[in-house]
């Protein structure tokens, strides 16, 4: 599926500073980016660059002159995703693991799993399925945390979500990754451009890893899950932030728009955890 997006940051710049944006759709197998522009409402040094364990795309901006800055990013990338019966999904023990997916087992910054063995186990210890107790940490998720822009902040962890039972994407995220790593589910954090989201923002999912192959999670369930193009993943939100600003910045607004690309010719049917939960499958995001 073709989807064309939209977004656009905008600063305000006091002196020196630098912003390090995670903006650019990540290029994968299942997902190509087949035209994009990254732009800027003046001149400014300018480095792309690939970073971390997955190496997303990042821009490193810097600027000195004072006043407001605005970044935008355009691109049309054509989606893929797996559809996967669920009693064909095995378990895998830690130590059949492959070595690039034993980073998602460690606690992180915001997803402190070695605080939450506790409780994951009194949660969801009676059952199983590595697949079945992530698709109820997702199920508890919707049923006990409810979406509040507001309720949360930037230093919020997992814990914080837990006490709270409130915050936005990112907290369900973080929650649901602790949860499961404390499960022994390798779980990572996954920031997208999400069509059908309302208000449309970026958003953040997050994909456990049973059998060989990662599959999508989202405990806020407000968009469909074959809509998400992927932009970058990691341990938690402080390696794939959308932006980190270092220096004299703050920041002054944003606007994301997802739609379907212009040379589409397929209509979009869109896929909800009920609608894989009826038929007994999974999905895998490309």
């Amino acid at each position: 599926m073709q989807f064309y997006v939209q977004s656009a940051l905008h600063y305000q710049v006091s002196g020196p500073s630098t912003a390090l944006c995670s903006l650019k759709c990540v290029k994968t197998p299942g997902q190509q980016v087949l035209d994009e522009r990254l732009s800027t409402s003046r001149d400014t040094y300018r480095s792309d660059m690939s970073l971390g364990m997955e190496e997303n795309r990042f821009t490193l901006l810097e600027t000195s002159a004072s006043g407001p800055l605005s970044i935008f990013y355009e691109a049309t990338a054509a989606t893929s995703h797996q559809i996967v019966p669920i009693a064909e999904i095995n378990n895998q023990d830690v130590h059949t693991l492959e070595p690039a997916v034993l980073p998602y087992l460690f606690p992180s910054r915001y997803a402190p799993a070695d605080r939450m063995r506790a409780i994951a186990n009194d949660l969801f210890g009676h059952l199983t399925g590595h697949l079945d107790q992530a698709h109820a940490v997702e199920d508890w998720l919707h049923q006990h945390v409810a979406y509040a822009p507001g309720a949360s902040e930037e230093q919020s962890s997992a814990l914080d979500t837990f006490e709270n039972r409130s915050g936005v994407c990112r907290d369900f995220a973080h929650l649901g990754i602790a949860l499961c790593r404390s499960l022994s589910i390798p779980a990572r954090y996954v920031t997208v451009y999400a069509f059908q989201l309302q208000p449309q923002d970026f958003h953040a999912v997050f994909e456990v890893y049973v059998g060989g192959t990662w599959y999508l999670i989202d405990g806020t369930r407000i968009a469909p899950l074959n809509g998400m193009i992927r932009i970058a993943q990691g341990r938690d939100a402080a390696d794939a932030a959308v932006a980190t600003l270092f220096g004299n910045i703050s920041g002054n607004g944003l606007e994301v728009s997802t739609l379907i690309g212009k040379d589409e010719t397929e209509p979009f049917q869109p896929l909800t955890r009920a609608d894989l939960n009826q038929a007994g499958n999974a999905l895998s995001l490309g």
